[in-house]
């Protein structure tokens, strides 16, 4: 085996002074908090390394849990490149659905039981049992609501009581659930949540089988475990047992799936779940300049549920960060493509909340040809049940016998219109004794009140009218004449769409044009174009773990981002999203390498976390507030001057060129120049003296 400091210079290993604490620390449970940028996959890959190296374990009795397929295969191959392929064939890592999947197997073979098959896209069922249990078809995005409540039910281990008053975009989500599940028992299937809620079950209730994965994982290693789901810990923790060999990577701060179930109340517990468990942190981020990283840092401190912790920046100062102050939301577009158009070359992503923000972008950079790519993601601008209903509104209007649309739309005109009448419409116009289907819907009403006929009479007019209306006049038309507007104000989010299908209703000249230029947008979104270049169009979600040159945060808007007040009453559920969503402008902001951009629009809204994010924290009467920079170390910069050997613990050794300030200029021996924090990088070691 080998010592520490000889498996370092084997390997050619260079960490700072809390990576290689975190490495070396296998005698207890440990928690990893890692501020974004901080090297956290390359230090749990040399952990593992460390295991087999230096302590001599077996690579078959480490098991080492992501989040993603794509992030074990990643983790693989890094721990190939850094260690060899021998030991990383050995090693296991794997998805905790891929964990839980072996145990499944394991429990069919012992027990010679039929295990479930698999069923990889629920979608069809669910939009199966949906019709049983609804009478009527799904709209827009109901299927995608009702998978994330079935997994946030299944994921959070959610009691009856709570099933039953959960609501998935204004449906009911008890009776579908149930005949869900009912669906999958019959047909002896099962979904990926199931894979948990079943493993679970097996390890709660064979205890052989239990003891057995014990013995053959002694060494327990969590990749993202803010995004670890509550069933999952539980996984862990029993999978763990009273061994205390768990090394579990995470940062609460970064914690941005609770849609998702992602539990970050397991980091805050761990000391207490674990017996002698040890917080471990990675403070220093290798990514962006000080001038992100402080804000960031004085920002994310604004959320009470996690631990301490502070972000500091390891590189020199650079741009400041720039606030873009436009007279409306619609001229971010032009701004962008301007910008893109300027500086083609340079790496730029344009980040935001919601999938909406996207789809006006989209038709400007389309539009005047600027190359671009987005992240591969489902937009669900083009499943929302308004969105939908404005398309199918105006096709009914060009396609006036579309029977399919008519009755997806019928119910949405604030009128007291019953289904039976609607249907009886369909066979009216079907039998040829109507020349549409509103005409249609007029003469299945004879029965009906005065006022209603007349109403209907009225929408009859207005559906004739959309055929020569402009694109923004017909959208106006819809919204305030036909009563749609009162669909809307259902949902508040509703109306945020109807903005930005105004915007894009602008450039159209007709309906039909409007309708086309709608298809060619959903088309465009989900295409993988322009792989080259160095535009990027994001979520915010999609961007977590990666980083970029430049970046453009866009509709950063109270009732966007956040979504949830800021200030007022707040009861816990909303406390708890205003953290979140606090976060979700945390991870934005710290994926930027050299310059952030964030667009503000303050005749449109107030951005209260733009605002947040550049207060000034309230002075120390202690003076210094730099974590880690005590007085001694402040001494020790004045023997760091020009002409002086250094040794980083990352970039190697090399000479000080230039000292100004606090602010050191250092040219590496790899050729590399590098700004260096002289207070941060000697207090956090990452910088040291070459002894002659």
């Amino acid at each position: 085996m080998l010592s520490y400091a000889e498996f370092c210079d084997k390997f050619n290993i260079r960490l700072d002074a809390q990576q290689a604490q975190a490495v070396q620390c296998t005698d207890r449970a440990v928690l990893l908090l890692a501020v974004p940028g901080s090297g956290k996959t390359t230090t749990l890959i040399t952990r593992a390394a460390y295991l087999v190296y230096c302590m001599g374990i077996a690579p078959e009795n480490i098991l080492t849990m992501t989040y993603t397929i794509a992030a074990s295969a990643e983790m693989r191959t890094r721990f190939s490149a850094m260690f060899g392929e021998e030991y990383a064939a050995r090693l296991e890592f794997r998805t905790i659905n891929g964990v839980c999947d072996s145990i499944i197997n394991r429990y069919a073979r012992q027990t010679r039981a039929q295990r479930f098959d698999l069923v990889s896209d629920n979608g069809a069922m669910l939009a199966e049992v949906f019709r049983t249990v609804r009478g009527e078809y799904p709209e827009g995005g109901d299927i995608k609501e009702l998978q994330k409540a079935i997994t946030y039910i299944k994921n959070m281990r959610l009691p009856r009581g709570e099933i039953d008053e959960l609501d998935a975009g204004g449906i009911a989500v008890a009776p579908v659930y149930d005949a869900y599940r009912e669906t999958l028992r019959q047909r002896g299937l099962m979904d990926y949540d199931d894979q948990l809620v079943f493993a679970r079950q097996i390890l709660l209730k064979y205890p052989d089988i239990l003891g057995a994965l014990r013995e053959q994982y002694k060494y327990i290693c969590v990749d993202e475990a803010q995004d670890t789901s509550k069933i999952q810990h539980e996984i862990i923790r029993l999978l763990t047992g009273e061994s205390g060999s768990i090394f579990m990577v995470g940062d609460e701060d970064q914690s941005i799936y609770g849609f998702r179930a992602a539990y970050p109340d397991a980091l805050m517990s761990f000391e207490g779940d674990y017996g002698g468990a040890r917080v471990l942190l990675l403070e220093s981020n290798y990514r962006s300049t000080p001038e992100i990283t402080e804000p960031a840092d004085r920002f994310i401190a604004r959320n009470s549920a996690r631990h301490e912790k502070h972000i500091r920046a390891v590189r020199g100062h650079g741009a400041p960060i720039r606030t873009v102050a436009l007279s409306e939301r619609a001229a971010q577009y032009s701004y962008i493509c301007a910008m893109t158009e300027n500086d083609p070359q340079r790496e730029t992503a344009v980040l935001y909340r919601n999938n909406d923000s996207a789809v006006a972008l989209i038709d400007w950079l389309d539009r005047r040809g600027v190359p671009f790519r987005c992240r591969r993601e489902e937009n669900s601008f083009f499943l929302n049940r308004t969105v939908s209903g404005v398309r199918d509104i105006m096709t009914l209007a060009l396609e006036p016998g579309n029977a399919e649309a008519f009755m997806r739309v019928y119910s949405k005109f604030s009128l007291p219109v019953r289904r039976e009448t609607a249907e009886l419409a369909v066979s009216l116009y079907g039998a040829g004794k109507a020349g549409s289907l509103i005409a249609a819907l007029e003469s299945a009403s004879k029965e009906q009140p005065d006022w209603l006929r007349e109403r209907i009479a009225e929408l009859h007019d207005n559906f004739i009218a959309l055929r020569t209306d402009t694109a923004r006049e017909a959208l106006d038309r819809i919204r305030y004449k036909m009563g749609y507007g009162g669909y809307v104000l259902k949902d508040s989010g509703d109306k945020e769409r109807m903005y930005l299908l105004s915007i894009l209703a602008a450039r159209e000249k007709n309906t039909e044009s409007f309708l086309q230029r709608l298809r060619e947008l959903e088309s465009i979104s989900s295409e993988n174009r322009s792989a080259d270049s160095k535009l990027i169009l994001s979520t915010i979600h999609s961007s977590k773990g990666l980083e970029y040159d430049r970046v453009i945060i866009i509709d950063a808007l109270d009732g966007i981002l956040p979504s949830v007040p800021c200030s007022g009453r707040l009861d816990d559920e909303q406390r708890k999203t205003l953290e979140e969503e606090r976060r979700l402008f945390y991870v934005a902001a710290t994926r930027a390498k050299n310059e952030l951009i964030l667009m503000t629009y303050p005749r449109q809204g107030t951005s209260t976390f733009i605002e947040q994010f550049f207060e000034k924290p309230k002075r120390s009467l202690g003076g210094l507030t730099r974590p880690n920079v005590t007085q001694k170390t402040l001494w020790a910069v004045k023997d760091y001057f020009p002409g002086t050997q250094v040794e980083h613990s990352v970039f190697g050794q090399g000479t000080i060129t230039e000292v100004k300030g606090e602010l050191a200029t250092v040219i590496f021996r790899s050729g590399e120049t590098k700004k260096l924090m002289l207070p941060i990088c000697i207090g956090n070691g990452l910088l040291k003296l070459v002894k002659k």
